[in-house]
């Protein structure tokens, strides 16, 4: 075998920069019911057709009023309202509230005609026809009003943002029904390596490997809602690589090549993938730790991503190279991987300088501030893919952290 090398190496950055630049949306839009939309990304801005809550409502349970009808009130001297009427959560005023009155009304409620402000029920005391109010309210105090939430008008979907639950607790307040959204993107899946079998073969030989890699991908991305085929397990041969890959492109969006992407005499990722299609292979390795031998290609405008075989290796540049692809050819704006917070460390961690560094880590709590134990940072160990709580990011120009340092820490499998 001859030496090992790589070329058009890319940092990570360069790979966000520059390779996502070349990667297009795919732009196809179908109209579905906000029931089905969860996980879509919308392809239009959807303004707000009514104020949110709509009314005036009482944030607590006590009496509404008249501001200036409780001015100066005390313990030693209440203000004294007549009791007017009650409302109940879910039902409109009988009528307006008049001057020196007091209306009972429940947490949620609407607030009458005439009333600006509600006496929290602790601050009065009733006397059959009669409110003594012992502590003056300010206009609005405890109220919420009728725009105060959305207002007419106001977006409250933007396009390019992924619905989440959030954004569907809106619509359904307000009342909608269909919206546009981008298609799910498609991606096929293709399985490389002589030595893989199907991951229940019982009858594998002791230096065989079972395929882990691609059907953990296929589960991943189908919890995340995207539309996944197993192309199927091509044998270290270009020939069979390039005849899957040409397949492949005509009924998916996007390409994936589990193993191969390292570089030696029985990997043909690149050849057979420079033949494919054109621009061909744009960045055959990425300076991050694990993760380095990724292969990024763009053919005739569908990207293929060969991912490495090692599963922790494979892991990471799934998380990290893979899905923000994925997710920007599905429109998304927002779609660079974020830190969800930072941790603390609990012993020190070194990096290679000139690589980004991501280190598998448990996390715990600890007086009040959560701390990261980094696991065995070998790339062999797949075990602690299961025990890690994600990983934290260490940046390529410096040699590690500190025990008690802050690292931006990422969830290996969320995505979003």
């Amino acid at each position: 075998m001859g030496e090992m090398r790589f070329l058009k190496l890319a940092t990570l950055q360069q790979v966000y920069s520059e390779y996502l630049r070349l990667v297009n949306p795919l732009d196809r839009v179908e109209q579905i019911s906000v029931l089905e939309s969860l996980g879509f990304v919308s392809a239009e801005d959807i303004p707000a057709r009514q104020d949110l809550p709509g009314f005036n409502k009482s944030l607590v349970d006590g009496y509404a009023v008249r501001a200036k009808d409780t001015t100066g009130a005390s313990t030693s001297f209440p203000a004294v309202l007549h009791f007017a009427f009650e409302v109940k959560v879910g039902e409109e005023p009988k009528r307006p509230l008049g001057q020196n009155e007091a209306a009972w009304i429940a947490t949620g409620a609407m607030l009458p005609i005439g009333a600006d402000a509600v006496v929290m029920a602790e601050h009065t005391q009733r006397f059959g026809e009669y409110v003594e109010v012992m502590k003056p309210v300010a206009v609005g105090e405890n109220v919420f009003k009728k725009d105060d939430d959305v207002k007419l008008g106001q977006l409250i979907v933007t396009k390019g943002v992924r619905i989440g639950p959030g954004h569907l607790q809106l619509m359904f307040q307000l009342g909608i029904q269909r919206l546009k959204v981008f298609r799910r993107v498609s991606v096929g899946v293709i399985s490389t390596g002589d030595e893989i079998v199907e991951p229940f073969e019982q009858n594998k030989s002791i230096a065989q490997v079972r395929d882990s890699n691609s059907y953990t991908l296929e589960c991943w991305l189908k919890s995340l809602g995207f539309r996944i085929e197993r192309v199927g397990l091509c044998r270290d041969d270009e020939e069979m690589l390039f005849k899957m890959l040409k397949d492949s492109m005509k009924n998916h969006d996007a390409i994936v090549i589990v193993g191969g992407s390292s570089i030696g005499t029985r990997d043909f990722t690149e050849s057979a993938m420079n033949r494919s299609g054109k621009p061909g292979v744009i960045f055959h390795g990425i300076l991050m730790q694990p993760g380095k031998p990724t292969v990024l290609g763009l053919l005739d405008g569908k990207p293929v991503v060969g991912l490495p075989g090692n599963p922790v290796s494979f892991t990471v540049s799934a998380r990290f190279v893979l899905l923000p692809i994925l997710r920007k050819l599905e429109g998304e704006i927002d779609f660079l991987p974020k830190p969800v917070g930072m941790v603390k460390l609990a012993r020190n961690v070194s990096s290679r300088q000139g690589r980004e560094h991501f280190v598998r880590v448990r996390l715990f709590v600890r007086d009040a501030q959560v701390w990261a134990e980094p696991l065995e940072s070998e790339t062999a160990q797949v075990s602690n893919l299961a025990m890690a709580d994600g990983v934290i990011r260490l940046p390529a120009n410096i040699e590690g952290l500190y025990a008690g340092d802050f690292a931006e820490f990422y969830p290996l499998w969320s995505g979003w």
